[in-house]
């Protein structure tokens, strides 16, 4: 095993050196050695100041006593170092490892700062490893540091002479960027937990009223049901404006001086307010027969406490099936919950969804927490996104539904629950547990009814849809002309009844005359079915091309851009997906 990683690292090195020799680079060559100052300088470090406070706090812990002969450094997602301590004699460090310095392998050919920012992976280089020559005198190893929301930020470096070479530097990079990135997680999780908590506090009594959450930025972050119904299920992000005057509450961290709106989208809050409106089978429309199969087993499966998994690509409606098989069962006037699976860092899983005592640890509401099972107690559990729970929080969700109770963090009494759970996923659950991202004990304990939701490009009732969606705007229905019928049967719609929606508010929005008309209507992609059919039997070379690129592409995005997982998937080696990338211009 030690072998196989230290020859990855050695390829790793000599396709660096390759690629350093593409960009017109030769060892004896002196240095690229544009230094960032001034201004600039001063505007990078504090647009990094979070990772260079975690940094810090890391190296203070890590290395409480410098000592001479040892350069820890940080550097941003572009390789230009912003944070340094220690060195390597008395002058040399200075010239060499100097702030503001980029040490990215177009600049400084391969060295472990670039390197582990072009491979996103840890490595260490020794000596003759790093390209340049006047190099040759140090041994560095860096590892890439990650945002909470998993995006590169930077790398952590420590360098030496290489008369100090010791393989333990490469794993003291590695706990170093641990370190940082657990500090920014809990930065993001603790101001979250402070805010999400008065906001609970401040709609507690509201749950039936329209609500927003807005940011500083008054962007909406956060809308009830009952608001995305009156402003559309994409208006997150969104700036508001409230011209109307609506009663507002405003919660804050007075700690980190972060502040949230909170609106009520009624101007008379004060009437008898009733449970919140959740969708029900009548919102389920259309004459599709996939779409009849799936009103008739929701009718049935309401009626019991199987557990169920809808799946479903983005946008097809799997919580809208969620909400429907709560409202229609005996279960329709309690809790229904929904959990993003995806959303939940790791670390606050189990305050999550099993609740915390007082005091279970810092930052804690000092009368403890219910947690999502609690609160579905008697009603339904919406599990979304379930393909996207890391093998953690799997372990955790699979502990509670096999005892039937959850105990509350720093508490020991067990909580009996009754709840109904509904996972909903647009991954293949199968191939998720063969690539061992899945347990199997999990999946048979969550599948009970399986659903299916159809594509809208699979579905024959588009144009039904689109009449019914179009009455639920704002603007005055318009009749959809012929041409605007054909255009929206030829297109692929890869973001469903979600984009369908989109398009036909903007269509409604741009439409002149008495009818919607094809130039109305305006898709981020269009695909006109007939056009790849006679491209390719013009030019089959084209069309097979075009095929790669999309397979690549499509592959990219599913993994975030994690090339070795693409790669692994497309059966090709990074080096040959890198070049793939390259020559057809994809960009993350």
């Amino acid at each position: 095993m030690v072998t196989e990683v230290l020859f990855d690292k050695y390829n790793l090195i000599s396709q660096s050196w390759k690629r350093c020799h593409d960009f017109g680079l030769s060892p004896t060559d002196p240095f690229e050695d544009s230094i960032l100052t001034g201004k600039a300088l001063s505007d990078l470090i504090k647009e990094n100041e979070q990772l260079i406070n975690h940094a810090s706090s890391a190296i203070n812990t890590l290395f409480p006593n410098y000592y001479s002969g040892l350069v820890i450094i940080i550097v941003d997602r572009n390789g230009t170092i912003i944070h340094r301590v220690g060195q390597l004699d008395g002058t040399s460090s200075v010239d060499v490892l100097s702030i503001g310095s980029n040490w990215s392998e177009e600049n400084k050919g391969t060295n472990a700062m670039g390197l582990a920012i072009y491979t996103k992976e840890p490595i260490i280089t020794h000596a003759d490893h790093h390209f340049y020559v006047k190099n040759h005198f140090l041994t560095c190893a860096a590892s890439p540091i990650y945002s909470p929301t998993g995006e590169l930020i930077g790398a952590v470096n420590i360098s030496a002479r290489k008369e100090m070479y010791h393989p333990f530097i490469f794993s003291l990079t590695n706990i170093m960027a641990t370190f940082i990135q657990n500090g920014l997680l809990l930065d993001i999780a603790k101001n979250e937990k402070v805010l999400t908590m008065k906001e609970l506090e401040a709609t507690a009594n509201l749950a039936n009223v329209p609500l927003l959450s807005l940011d500083d930025d008054n962007r909406i972050i956060r809308a009830n049901q009952s608001a995305r119904k009156l402003l559309g299920d994409d208006c997150y992000g969104k700036e508001f404006h409230n011209t109307k005057g609506y009663p507002t509450k405003v919660v804050s961290d007075p700690t980190r001086k972060q502040y949230r709106s909170i609106l009520a989208l009624n101007q008379t809050t004060n009437k008898k307010l009733t449970p919140q409106s959740l969708y029900t089978i009548k919102d389920i429309v259309g004459s599709c027969p996939k779409m009849n199969e799936i009103r008739r087993i929701v009718k049935k499966a309401a009626l019991t406490d199987f557990p169920i998994i809808v799946y479903g690509e983005s946008g097809t409606g799997k919580e809208l099936v969620a909400q429907s098989l709560h409202t229609s069962g005996p279960r329709g006037d309690q809790p229904f919950i929904a959990v993003n699976c995806s959303a939940i860092p790791e670390n606050l899983i189990e305050s999550e969804l099993f609740g915390y005592e007082k005091g279970a640890f810092t930052g804690a509401n000092r009368d403890g927490g219910i947690g999502k099972f609690e609160a579905a107690n008697g009603g339904t559990l919406f599990l979304d996104e379930i393909g996207d729970m890391s093998l953690k929080a799997q372990a955790v969700l699979l502990r509670v539904l096999q005892e039937k109770s959850v105990t509350r963090v720093g508490g020991t009494k067990p909580i009996p629950i009754n709840t109904r759970v509904i996972a909903a996923t647009h991954k293949n659950l199968r191939r998720e547990i063969e690539a061992g991202r899945f347990r199997e004990d999990l999946y048979y304990r969550l599948k009970g009814v399986v659903l299916t939701l159809p594509p809208l490009r699979e579905r024959s009732d588009l144009i039904e849809l689109s009449n019914h969606l179009m009455k639920h705007l704002e603007y005055p229905t318009l009749p959809l002309s012929k041409e605007a019928k054909k255009k929206l049967l030829s297109y692929q719609w890869p973001g469903n009844v979600r984009e369908l929606k989109s398009v036909l508010m903007q269509a409604s929005f741009l439409a002149d005359g008495n009818e919607i008309q094809a130039e109305d209507l305006d898709f981020e992609i269009e695909y006109e079915q007939d056009k790849p059919f006679l491209q390719e039997e013009k030019d089959p070379l084209t069309s097979l091309v075009h095929s790669e690129k999309e397979v690549i592409r499509r592959t990219l995005e599913y993994v975030s851009w994690n090339i070795s997982k693409a790669a692994t998937i497309l059966k090709i080696s990074r080096n040959t997906l890198y070049l793939k990338i390259k020559k057809y211009h994809l960009q993350q």
